[in-house]
């Protein structure tokens, strides 16, 4: 629970050069982008970083059922980076985890580039990250 109360209390930290930080929901960052959190996610952490050179970018993790990360992120709408070797969906597999890079989301987020990797921490349990970049 932990996670979700930081993720609603809204204050905002000044990170330096007029750059403002803000904690978010993981539901609103993922919907931005035109996308949903899966379903058993937990954990949650995100936040939005706005201002200065960074324009407006959202990361985040959260943990959700390591059988459900690979349909989760091949069902991502958006315009694939389709990196050598990778199979349709565009989902990059490795002995770690998994990763997916989507160019321009259809989301309300004017956002160029989202990259998700996600990391296997055990026979059961994957941690997400993500991350938005405006370039």
């Amino acid at each position: 629970m932990g996670g979700l109360t930081y993720a609603f209390t809204g204050v905002e930290d000044t990170v330096g050069e007029g750059l403002q930080e803000r904690p978010m929901a993981c539901s609103e960052a993922m919907y931005a982008m035109g996308w949903v959190l899966p379903d058993h996610a937990s954990d949650q952490r995100c936040t939005e970083l706005s201002g200065g050179l960074a324009g407006h970018t959202q990361s985040g993790i959260f943990r959700m059922p390591r059988a459900d990360a690979r349909s989760w992120l091949a069902s991502l709408p958006g315009e694939r980076n389709r990196p050598g070797g990778v199979r349709s969906d565009s989902v990059v597999e490795r002995k770690e985890g998994l990763a997916l890079g989507i160019l321009r989301p259809p989301g309300s987020l004017q956002a160029d580039e989202v990259r998700v990797d996600v990391r296997w921490e055990g026979e059961d349990t994957a941690a997400v990250t993500f991350e938005t970049f405006d370039y």
